[in-house]
């Protein structure tokens, strides 16, 4: 971190993570997000074009967001936990160490303008996902899925590692609780809860690594044979593990949802891409098998808790 206000950006996104173990930091979003604007103000426009210069915006639009959100009572702890983990995963994969540099090429003012539409958009989305996998709101979620379309045909999306890495996974978590809620109204306190919660997990470690390999074996610096499965085990095992973490979220008091434990699993199963992305480039290659691992784990308690007692 070369520029002085992105150093502070990125320390104002760690504060916003540590803030989940105390009552303070509620405005932490809005100070990150000042960082972010003024280090790019201070820039050259064109920066807009590169990777650092996007990943501010992008960030500054999400904490604008969030702090919104957190004055209308939101829960301030999981905004600003979830919220400064991705702002700061950002700002180190691409932000550059030597900050913002001058481009060689010459942009005109509607494509600088068009970048800086798609980037706010970005940060927007995935601040308004984190917030939907809390409060969901069916028609802002049709609007995001139309939001998203639009980039993926008009914003090259798919181009935009790690951030389609990161939208992805936001997705997933924004759009569980439609899922989660038809389910949850389904099944009671039926016997058989740990085969429930153990099953699918064991089922979506295979399905991740099965499709891992087989979407790790079409790149071309990995090829199909031992390196593959090295690759495929290590990427299961890097989004399985913080999966597995995420099981131990109901002891820190995140025991709201019906299976706290399987609860935690998906979510954090779905923001293991995010971190990994920090590693390495092919965390977008589990991306399938952890929506599969998901959905699984969502349905069992339907098939394999006998008896359930349904809800009202």
């Amino acid at each position: 971190m070369g520029e002085t206000l992105a150093t502070l950006a990125f320390l104002s996104a760690i504060a916003m993570l540590l803030s989940t173990t105390t009552s303070y930091g509620k405005w932490l979003a809005s100070l990150t997000g000042a960082f972010c604007s003024l280090e790019f103000l201070q820039s050259p426009f064109e920066s807009i074009q590169q990777p650092g210069g996007s990943a501010l915006l992008v960030a500054a639009s999400m904490s604008f967001l969030l702090q919104y959100h957190i004055t209308k009572d939101v829960s301030q702890k999981t905004l600003n936990g979830i919220g400064g983990s991705i702002i700061l995963i950002i700002l180190l994969s691409m932000f550059p160490e030597d900050g913002l540099q001058g481009t060689i090429h010459d942009y005109s003012v509607f494509e600088n303008i068009r970048e800086l539409v798609i980037s706010l958009s970005i940060g927007l989305l995935i601040a308004q996902l984190i917030v939907n996998a809390l409060s969901f709101n069916k028609k802002l979620s049709l609007i995001i899925a139309l939001m998203v379309f639009i980039l993926v045909i008009f914003g090259e999306l798919m181009q935009r590692t790690p951030l389609t890495i990161i939208l992805t996974s936001c997705m997933m978590i924004g759009y569980l609780p439609i899922l989660e809620e038809k389910i949850n109204n389904r099944i009671g306190s039926g016997r058989g809860r740990a085969i429930a919660l153990g099953v699918p997990v064991l089922l979506g470690i295979i399905l991740i690594f099965a499709t891992t390999y087989v979407s790790i074996t079409s790149v071309s610096r990995i090829g199909s044979g031992d390196g593959a499965i090295a690759v495929a085990l290590w990427l299961t095992l890097g989004a399985t593990g913080i999966g597995l973490i995420g099981m131990l979220l109901p002891l820190l008091g995140l025991d709201a949802h019906p299976r706290p434990e399987a609860w935690g699993w998906r979510y954090c199963l779905a923001l293991s891409p995010i971190v990994m992305a920090l590693q390495t480039d092919l965390s977008g290659h589990v991306l399938l098998g952890i929506f599969l691992a998901i959905i699984i784990s969502i349905s069992a308690p339907l098939v394999l808790e006998s008896n359930p007692a349904k809800g009202a």
